[in-house]
C-alpha cells in the first residue's frame, strides 16, 4: 500500500509561469534575430525554433503562425521602445529644455539599430500583412503622438503652449524632428551625422515654439507644477543624444 508523507521529496519539475515567460522570450528574441537578419520571408518557424532551442510543438504552443509572431514582436519591441521616452514627472516645465530632450529621444529610439532594423522589417512586411502595420503604428507612431499631446496639454495648462488640438501638434512636431529619416530609412541610406540631427532639432523646436508658442510665456518658467497624469515628460538624459 502506498501512503502519503509529509517528507515526500519536493518536485524536481521546473514547469511554471517563469519557465513559460522565458520561453516565450526565447522565441521571440530568436524570431528577432532571423527575421532582422534575413527578412520575415525567408526565415522558417523551423530555424526559429532551432535557434530559441525549444520544438516546433513549444514554439505552435506560444504563438499560432509566423505571422502571430511577428504581430507579437512589432508589439512588444514599440512597447518596450517606447518605455524608454516616457516617464512622469511634476517639475515646473521648461519649453525649450523638455522639447530638446524628447526629440533627443525620439530620434536616439529610431536610429539605434533595433529600431531602424525593426522599421525596414516591418516597412518589407506592411503591403502583404496589413495587420502588421495596424499593429507597428498603433504601438509605435500613434504612442508616441499621443505621449506628446499630453505633454503639450500640460504645457498649455503652465501658460507655456496654445494648442487646440494637442494630438495635431504632436505629429507636427515629431515631423519636424523626424525631417526626412523616413526617406533616409527606404532608400537604405546612412543615417544623418550628429551635428545634422542637432540642427533637425534645434530648428524643429524654433518651427513649433514660434507657431504654437505663447509669447509672454517663451522665457518665463512657471512657478509651480501642475498635478495631472498629463504631466509625461522626459527625464533629463545622462548621456549626449545626437
Amino acid at each position: 500500500m502506498v501512503t502519503s508523507s509529509s517528507h515526500a521529496a519536493p518536485s524536481t519539475s521546473v514547469a511554471g509561469p517563469g519557465r513559460t515567460e522565458r520561453k516565450h522570450a526565447q522565441i521571440l528574441a530568436s524570431a528577432r534575430t532571423l527575421f532582422m537578419a534575413g527578412g520575415f520571408d525567408t526565415t522558417s518557424v523551423d530555424a526559429i525554433a532551432r535557434h530559441a532551442g525549444v520544438s516546433k510543438a513549444t514554439l505552435y504552443g506560444h504563438f499560432a503562425d509566423k505571422d502571430a509572431l511577428l504581430l507579437a514582436l512589432v508589439e512588444a519591441d514599440c512597447r518596450s521602445m517606447g518605455e524608454t521616452l516616457w516617464i512622469r514627472d511634476e517639475r515646473p516645465i521648461d519649453l525649450e529644455r523638455d522639447l530638446r530632450e524628447i526629440a533627443r529621444r525620439f530620434l536616439a529610439m529610431f536610429l539605434d539599430g533595433r529600431g531602424l532594423a525593426m522599421h525596414r522589417l516591418v516597412m518589407s512586411c506592411a503591403s502583404r500583412y496589413p495587420a502588421i502595420a495596424e499593429a507597428f503604428m498603433t504601438a509605435g507612431p500613434d504612442r508616441c503622438d499621443a505621449e506628446v499631446a499630453a505633454f503639450l496639454r500640460a504645457a498649455e495648462v503652465q501658460g507655456l503652449l496654445d494648442v487646440p488640438d494637442a494630438r495635431l501638434a504632436a505629429t507636427q512636431f515629431l515631423t519636424l524632428i523626424q525631417g526626412r529619416l523616413p526617406l533616409t530609412w527606404a532608400l537604405s541610406m546612412k543615417a544623418p551625422s550628429p551635428a545634422v540631427s542637432r540642427a533637425q532639432i534645434e530648428g524643429g523646436i524654433k518651427v513649433f515654439i514660434a507657431a504654437y508658442g505663447r509669447t509672454e510665456a517663451r522665457s518665463r518658467r512657471p512657478a509651480r507644477a501642475i498635478s495631472t497624469s498629463a504631466s509625461r515628460r522626459p527625464r533629463a538624459s545622462a548621456a549626449k543624444r545626437p
